[in-house]
C-alpha cells in the first residue's frame, strides 16, 4: 500500500519553517480512490483543476511530515522538462493551488527547498479511512482515477502504487461484474447481440507434454494477444476455462496456440477458425530461436498484431462494435498506403467508425491520416490541418488516455505536424510502457531517436518495429522506417533491401519508391533506376531529384540529408 514511508523527501528543518506557517482556520479532506477530490470540513468542493494540481496534495498528504523536497517533486512530475523549466512549473502550480484553495490556501506551504503541508489540518482517506478504501477498492474503484500526467516517473509511480492498493486489498468484483462461467461448449452456441462489444473465445493448446517452456511462450503469445486486440479494438477476451482475460475482438471465432520444442528452437502454428462451423480462415506457422529473447517477445507481438487484423477484417455478427471495428481495419491498411486517396477514404472511413463506436485509437489514426495526407500533397492549408489535428487529439485522449495504439499514433502526429519531439518520445514511451508488444510505437521511438541524433537506438528501434509489424497492414511503415535507419547508419545494402520490400508490397506508394530510386542511383545500377523512375512518375509526373533541389519544401528529408538529392537523374528515354 502507499503509505508515508514510500516517498523518498529531502530532511527538513522543522523549527524555522513551522515559525513562519501561517495557521489556517479550515480544515481539508482528500479524497483519493476514485476521481480524486479536496473538500473542506462543511463538504465544499476545493479540488484544484488540472491533473498535476490535483496530485500535489495527495503526494504531500502522504509524504512523512506531509513534506517533500522541491526538487525531488520537480523530477516526479516533470521529468520530461530541464531543471529551470520543471521549477517554473512547478511555482505556476502552486500558485494556481493556493488560489483554487481559497480560505484553504494557508494549509499548502513552500520554501526555496521543500513544500509541505499543516499535518493537523488535512486528512486523507488512505491512512485516516483505510476500511472504506477497501470497500472502494472492492467495489471496482481505482487510486486516482483520471490523471493524466506525461511523466515517466510518475507513470511509474502510479502504477506501483495501484499494484500495491489492489493486492494490499486482494480485490474481487463484486457479482454484477462477474460475467458468466464460459464453458467449452459455450463456443458453439449462437450469440445474441445488443450493444455488447464482440467475443473472442482464446484456446490454448498446450497438450500433455509440454514443458515449462512451451507453457510460458504460450502464455506470453496468449497475453500478448489480449493485450494488442485491447489496444486496437474495443472488444472482450475469454479463455475456455472460464476465466476472464482483460479485453476481446469478434464472436463465433476460436484461436487456437501450439507451441513446441524442437532442440533450441519452438515451433509455433497458430490458428483461427469460425464456430461452430470450425471453418479455418487464418493460420500462421514460425520457428523462434529460444537463445533470443527480444527475438520471442517480437514474434508474440507479430503474431498479435496479424491475428488481431484478421479477427478485426471479418465481420461474424452485425454488431454496432464488430461494425466499427471491420471499418477501422479497413482505414488502417489505407492509411499505411501512403495513397492519397486512400488516404482521404481513410479519414471519412474512421469518422464513420468512431461515429458508430468511440474508440480512442480512430481519431488518433484520423489524426496521422491527415499528417500523411499533408506530407504527401502540397498547398496544405496548415492552420486548418493543425485545428482539425489537435481536435482530433483532445478527443482521442478523453476517450482513454492511456490506449497504447493511440498513444504510438500520436507521437507521431506530435513530430510531424506540431513538430515537438519532445512530446512525441514522451507519448511513444508511455505506448511502449503501457505494452511492449505495440510495433508502431518502436516505429515512433526509432525516427525520434534519429531527430536526436541517436543512429544505434535508433536502429535497434526500428528492428523492433520491422519484427513485430511483419505480415500486418503497417509492414511498408515499418520497413520504411527501417530504410530511414539503415540509410542514417549508412549501410546502404540494408536500406535499399527495405525499400525494394515495401515498394513490392505497396507499388502504389512513392515514400518507397523516391528511397529506392535513390538508392538505385547512388550504386550506379541505373538500369533499375531508370525502372523505378518510370514508376514514380506514373504516381506523380513531376518527380525527379532535380524537382528536389528546386523545391526544398518537398517532403524528402532522409534523402537530402544523406545529399542523395544531388545526383543526378537518369534519362527515361
Amino acid at each position: 500500500m502507499l503509505t508515508q514511508g514510500n516517498f523518498d523527501v529531502l530532511p527538513v528543518g522543522d523549527g524555522a519553517k513551522r515559525a513562519q506557517t501561517v495557521q489556517p482556520t479550515v480544515k481539508l479532506r482528500i479524497e483519493t480512490i476514485g476521481v480524486p477530490r479536496i473538500s473542506d470540513e462543511n463538504g465544499r468542493n476545493l479540488t484544484p483543476v488540472g491533473s498535476r494540481n490535483r496530485v500535489i496534495p495527495v503526494i504531500l498528504a502522504l509524504s512523512p511530515r506531509m513534506t517533500v523536497g522541491r526538487r525531488w517533486l520537480e523530477a516526479l512530475l516533470w521529468s520530461d522538462r530541464g531543471p529551470d523549466q520543471a521549477s517554473g512549473s512547478l511555482r505556476q502550480a502552486l500558485s494556481s493551488i493556493r488560489r483554487q484553495l481559497g480560505d484553504a490556501r494557508d494549509i499548502l506551504c513552500a520554501n526555496r527547498t521543500d513544500i509541505w503541508m499543516t499535518s493537523k489540518d488535512v486528512t486523507i482517506d488512505l491512512l485516516d479511512d483505510q476500511q472504506g478504501v477497501l470497500q472502494r477498492l472492492r467495489a471496482g474503484r481505482d487510486f486516482l482515477e483520471g490523471i493524466d500526467i506525461l511523466s515517466e516517473g510518475f507513470e511509474d509511480w502510479l502504477r506501483q502504487e495501484r499494484a500495491s492498493l489492489l493486492q494490499m486489498a486482494e480485490v474481487e468484483l463484486p457479482a454484477r461484474a462477474l460475467p458468466a462461467r464460459l464453458h467449452a461448449t459455450e463456443a458453439e452456441r449462437p450469440l445474441s447481440w445488443t450493444q455488447e462489444p464482440p467475443r473472442f473465445f482464446l484456446d490454448q493448446d498446450l497438450g500433455l507434454e509440454s514443458d515449462k517452456l512451451e507453457r510460458f511462450l504460450t502464455d506470453a503469445i496468449s497475453t500478448q494477444l489480449t493485450q494488442t486486440v485491447k489496444s486496437h479494438f474495443r472488444a472482450d477476451v475469454r479463455a475456455l476455462d472460464g476465466t476472464l482475460t482483460p479485453v476481446i475482438v469478434t464472436p463465433g471465432a476460436r484461436f487456437a496456440i501450439r507451441v513446441t520444442r524442437i532442440n533450441k528452437a519452438f515451433a509455433v502454428l497458430a490458428r483461427m477458425t469460425e464456430e461452430p462451423a470450425g471453418r479455418l480462415f487464418w493460420s500462421r506457422q514460425l520457428f523462434i530461436d529460444s537463445r533470443e529473447t527480444e527475438s520471442m517477445m517480437d514474434t508474440a507481438a507479430a503474431l498479435a498484431t496479424e491475428a488481431s487484423e484478421a479477427m478485426g477484417a471479418r465481420s461474424f455478427v452485425a454488431s454496432p462494435a464488430q461494425q466499427a471495428n471491420v471499418l477501422a481495419a479497413e482505414a488502417l491498411a489505407d492509411v499505411f498506403s501512403f495513397d492519397p486517396d486512400r488516404l482521404r477514404k481513410a479519414i471519412r472511413t474512421l469518422g464513420r467508425a468512431n461515429d458508430i463506436d468511440p474508440h480512442a485509437p480512430r481519431p488518433a489514426l484520423k489524426a496521422l491520416a491527415l499528417a500523411f495526407l499533408a506530407l504527401e500533397t502540397r498547398n496544405t492549408d496548415r492552420d486548418h490541418l493543425i485545428g482539425e489535428v489537435t481536435d482530433l487529439i483532445r478527443q482521442s485522449r478523453a476517450l482513454d488516455s492511456r490506449n497504447a495504439l493511440a498513444l504510438s499514433f500520436l507521437a507521431d502526429v506530435q513530430d510531424l505536424v506540431f513538430e515537438d519531439p519532445q512530446t512525441a518520445l514522451s507519448y511513444a514511451k508511455s505506448a511502449l510502457r503501457s505494452n511492449p508488444g505495440i510495433g508502431y510505437a518502436y516505429a515512433s521511438l526509432g525516427a525520434l531517436e534519429l531527430r536526436r541524433g541517436a543512429a544505434e537506438a535508433a536502429l535497434i528501434a526500428a528492428s523492433r518495429a520491422q519484427r513485430q509489424l511483419a505480415n500486418s497492414s503497417l509492414e511498408v511503415f515499418s520497413l520504411m522506417r527501417l530504410c530511414v535507419a539503415n540509410l542514417t547508419a549508412k549501410d546502404f545494402d540494408a536500406a535499399e533491401q527495405a525499400a525494394q520490400r515495401a515498394a513490392e508490397l505497396a507499388p502504389t506508394s512513392q515514400p518507397p519508391l523516391r528511397h529506392l530510386y535513390a538508392l538505385r542511383l547512388r550504386r550506379k545500377d541505373y538500369a533499375a533506376a531508370r525502372q523505378t523512375l518510370r514508376a514514380l512518375r506514373r504516381l506523380d509526373p513531376l518527380f525527379s531529384m532535380q524537382y528536389l533541389r528546386e523545391n526544398p519544401e518537398f517532403p524528402a528529408a532522409t534523402i537530402r540529408t544523406m545529399q542523395l538529392h544531388k545526383l543526378m537523374d537518369v534519362e527515361l528515354g
